[in-house]
C-alpha cells in the first residue's frame, strides 16, 4: 500500500478516534463547568492537570521507544524483534506506572484540600491504567493499524460521558467527576490491552536484535522523556502551574482551560492528519528514509490548507460560542478564548517535522528547540499572569509555540532540504483573514447562536469563493483527496468529488498548433 493510501486510511481511523474523544470531552467539560461554576472547576482542573503531567511523562519515554523501534523492525520484516520489544517494554512500564501512581497518592494526602481529597485520589489512581495503556497503543501505531485503537477510545469516551451526566443529575459534585475520570481510563485500558496482547503474542518468537539497538532504545527513551518535559511546557497547559503560583484568582485556571480546550477542538483536523502522517514516517524510515523530506513537505501543505482558515475564522466566533455553551458566568474568559485560536495555531504544524527529526534519531534538535521555546514561555507567562491572568498565560503559550515551530521547520529545511509552499501559504493567509472579517461583522449584530450559525456560513462561503478565485488547489490534490472521499458513503463521496472538481481548476492544455510553434 502506498504512503498516500496508508495515510488516508489512518487519517480516517485516527479522525474517528480523535473527533469522538474531543467531542465527548467538550460536552463533558461544558456540563461540569456549568454545574460546578468557575471556582470548583478551577480546583478540579488543577488536580487533573497534575495527574495528566505524571501520566504523560511516565507514559512517553518507554512507549515512544516501543513505537519507534517496533515500527522500524516491522517495516524491515522482523516481527520477532518487534514482539520481544513489546513484551520487555510492557513489563517495564507496569513497574514505572506503579511507582508514579504511589508518588501522586502521597501528594494527594499531603497537599490537596480536604474538600477535594477523595476526588483527587480517584484521579490519581487513573494514572496507572493511563501509563500502562501507552504500550499497547504504541504497538498498534507501530503496525500502522490505528483502527485497533478505536474500540477502547470510543468505549471509554461514552462511559465517561454517561458518568459525567450521572454526576450532574445526581449532584455527585467533584467526587463524581473524579470517579468518571478513573472509570474512563480503566475501560480504555482493558478494551485496548486484551486484543493487542493476543495479536502481538502470535508473532514469531525468534529475534536477533542488531548490536547496539538496546543502547539506542535507552538513549531514545531518555531523549523522548526530556523532549516530553519540554513539550509539556511549550504545547500543553504548563501555564496552569504558573497561574496557580502567580495568580490569586483560581477562576483564571478555569478560564484558561476552557480556552485551551476550545483551541484543541480547532486542532482536530491537524491532529488527525498529522498523527496519521507521523505514523507513516516512523514506518517509512524502515522502508526508504529518502522519501521522508517530501512526506514532511506534503504534510505542511495540507496542514496549511486546513489549519489557517479554521483558526482565523474561530477568532470571530469564539466569544459568541463561549456565552452560548458555558453561560454568562464565564464571560470573564471572553478575551482569552478570542485570542487563543491564533496563539495555539502553530501546534497544528509540529507533528510532521518533529516526527521527521525523531524518526531519523535527531531528537537533539527537538530538545534544543524546546529549551529555547520553554524559556520564552516561562519568561513571558511569569511576567504577564500576575496582572493579566489567563490572557497572559495564553500569550506566553503562543509566543513559545511560534518560536518552537519556526525553529524546527527552519532546521528541517536546512538539514533535509524541505521546500515549503510559501506562495500557497500567503494565499491561504489572505483568504483566511477575509473569511474571519466577514464572520466578525455578521456576529456583531446577532445573538450568540445566530451569530455562530450565520457567521460560520458567511465565512465558509467566503473561503469557497476565494479558494476558487485564487486557484489555491491544484489538479494533483484531487487524487490525494480521493483517498479520503472514497471512505465516505457513496452519496457523500459523489458530492465531495464534484465539489472538489469545481474548486480545482486544471490548467488549460496547449492546443496542437501551440505545441507546433514550441
Amino acid at each position: 500500500m502506498s504512503n498516500t493510501k496508508t495515510i488516508a486510511k489512518n487519517t480516517g481511523w485516527y479522525g474517528l478516534d480523535t473527533i469522538t474523544a474531543q467531542l465527548v470531552n467538550v460536552i463533558a467539560s461544558i456540563a461540569v463547568a456549568r454545574k460546578l461554576g468557575p471556582l470548583q472547576t478551577g480546583h478540579i482542573i488543577f488536580v487533573m492537570y497534575v495527574a495528566g503531567i505524571v501520566s504523560t511523562l511516565g507514559g512517553f519515554g518507554i512507549s515512544a521507544a516501543t513505537r519507534k523501534y517496533m515500527a522500524e523492525f516491522i517495516g524491515s520484516g522482523d516481527k520477532g524483534a518487534a514482539r520481544y520489544i513489546f513484551v520487555r517494554t510492557f513489563w517495564m512500564q507496569i513497574v514505572l506506572a506503579s511507582l508514579a501512581t504511589a508518588a501522586i497518592i502521597l501528594w494527594v494526602f499531603h497537599d490537596t484540600d480536604t474538600h477535594y481529597r477523595l476526588a483527587s485520589l480517584l484521579i490519581a489512581l487513573s494514572i496507572w491504567p493511563a501509563m500502562v495503556n501507552t504500550i499497547p497503543a504504541g504497538a498498534n501505531t507501530a503496525t500502522e493499524n490505528l483502527a485497533a485503537n478505536i474500540p477502547g477510545s470510543i468505549a471509554s469516551a461514552f462511559v465517561y460521558l454517561f458518568a459525567i451526566f450521572a454526576t450532574v443529575v445526581f449532584h455527585w459534585g467533584v467526587t463524581g467527576v473524579g470517579a468518571a475520570f478513573l472509570l474512563m481510563r480503566l475501560v480504555d485500558f482493558l478494551v485496548r490491552l486484551i486484543p493487542t496482547v493476543r495479536r502481538v503474542l502470535k508473532w514469531e518468537r525468534g529475534h536477533a536484535l542488531p548490536e547496539g539497538v538496546r543502547n539506542r532504545m535507552i538513549a531514545f527513551a531518555w531523549q523522548s522523556v526530556i523532549t516530553m518535559i519540554l513539550a509539556l511546557v511549550v504545547w500543553e497547559r504548563f501555564e496552569v502551574l504558573i497561574l496557580k503560583i502567580r495568580c490569586t484568582d483560581i477562576r483564571q485556571i478555569a478560564y484558561y482551560s476552557i480556552a485551551f480546550s476550545l483551541g484543541n477542538m480547532l486542532l482536530l483536523s491537524a491532529t488527525i492528519f498529522g498523527g496519521a502522517a507521523s505514523t507513516t514516517m516512523f514506518a517509512q524510515f524502515g522502508r526508504d528514509k529518502s522519501k521522508l523530506p517530501r512526506l514532511a513537505s506534503t504534510s505542511f501543505r495540507y496542514l496549511t490548507l486546513t489549519a489557517l482558515p479554521i483558526h482565523a475564522v474561530a477568532t470571530a466566533l469564539a466569544a459568541p460560542a463561549l456565552v452560548f455553551f458555558y453561560g454568562a458566568k464565564y464571560t470573564g474568559a471572553a478575551m482569552v478564548v478570542t485570542i487563543a485560536p491564533l496563539l495555539c495555531m502553530p501546534k497544528a504544524f509540529v507533528g510532521p517535522i518533529q516526527s521527521l527529526l525523531q524518526s531519523t534519531e535527531r531528537q537533539v534538535y527537538v530538545i534544543v528547540t524546546m529549551v529555547i521555546a520553554g524559556i520564552v514561555d516561562v519568561g513571558v507567562t511569569w511576567t504577564l499572569v500576575a496582572t493579566h491572568g489567563a490572557v497572559g498565560a495564553c500569550i506566553g503559550s503562543g509566543a513559545a509555540q511560534f518560536t518552537a515551530v519556526g525553529i524546527m521547520w527552519a532546521i528541517g529545511a536546512r538539514k533535509f532540504g524541505i521546500r515549503l509552499p510559501w506562495m500557497l501559504t500567503a494565499k491561504v493567509v489572505v483568504i483566511s483573514i477575509a473569511a474571519a472579517l466577514a464572520a466578525h461583522f455578521v456576529t456583531l449584530f446577532l445573538p450568540p447562536l445566530w451569530g455562530i450559525l450565520l457567521g460560520g456560513c458567511t465565512a465558509l462561503a467566503a473561503l469557497v469563493i476565494l479558494t476558487y478565485l485564487l486557484r489555491i488547489l491544484e489538479p494533483q490534490d484531487q487524487a490525494r483527496f480521493a483517498q479520503l472521499t472514497g471512505a465516505l458513503p457513496r452519496p457523500l463521496a459523489t458530492f465531495a468529488e464534484r465539489f472538489l472538481a469545481l474548486l480545482i481548476r486544471a490548467k488549460r492544455a496547449p492546443m496542437q498548433g501551440e505545441l507546433a510553434k514550441r
